[in-house]
């Protein structure tokens, strides 16, 4: 017998999503926490893209050109061949220039560690004017930077699976999922906590509740899923 999911008890599935995913899948990471302006490069290379392949284009960056500064200053053209194998390296390469000018022209040098001394909602906000960076990358900056900052990260997986689960609806994008999820959040979460619960929803979606072909007979949450089939 499936669960319906009642709108008052999200908090309380969320919770026990975590709970379940961390048996199934056990202890994520560790990860390599970033300085926040490598952190906003990787996650402004990484959208619709394979984790191995934005990490090839962001390593060949700091390979041909060193400091973010020169990233910054060279030719769009030039940036693009560099991180040709992204999806869309023709929108990223001048998005991912512009950012890199944006940030000094803004606070007088090419750093992000000032978002450390605002709060998350206006941390979000300040990145979010960047052009290209929406509330995936922003949140990435925030969360998996050296800033580690309790901002949650909501990839396509991680929206496929809260749909699913019927905690947002069809249309919700990260934005809105976002606002709608943290507020529900365990109080005593820390930046760590939201890091793992993303790596693990991620884990389920690429594994288990695919796009195509969920399994839901070998999903840990089936019986939390108004969707789920036997």
């Amino acid at each position: 017998m499936q669960f319906v999911l009642a709108l008052d008890d999200r908090a309380r599935v969320l919770a026990e999503m975590h709970r379940r995913l961390r048996l199934r899948f056990g202890q994520p990471g560790p990860w390599r926490l970033l300085d926040p302006v490598s952190q906003l490069v990787m996650g402004m290379l990484g959208g619709r893209t394979h984790g191995e392949v934005s990490r090839a284009a962001y390593e060949a960056l700091q390979a041909r050109f060193g400091p973010w500064e020169a990233v910054r200053d060279a030719p769009v053209a030039v940036l693009r061949r560099s991180v040709i194998r992204v999806t869309y390296a023709e929108d990223k390469a001048p998005r991912l220039k512009a950012a890199l000018q944006a940030i000094p022209l803004r606070r007088g040098r090419l750093t992000l560690d000032f978002l450390d001394d605002l709060p998350i909602e206006q941390a979000l906000a300040w990145l979010e004017r960047l052009k290209g960076v929406g509330r995936k990358t922003s949140a990435q900056t925030l969360n998996f930077s050296t800033l580690r900052k309790a901002a949650l990260v909501i990839d396509t997986h991680h929206l496929r699976v809260l749909c699913r689960l019927g905690l947002i609806d069809r249309y919700a994008d990260a934005a809105k999922a976002y606002d709608r999820l943290v507020p529900l959040l365990p109080v005593d979460w820390t930046a760590a906590d939201l890091d793992d619960h993303h790596q693990l929803v991620k884990t389920l979606g690429q594994t288990i509740c695919r796009h195509a072909y969920p399994a839901c007979r070998k999903c840990p949450l089936q019986d939390l899923c108004p969707t789920a089939t036997d």
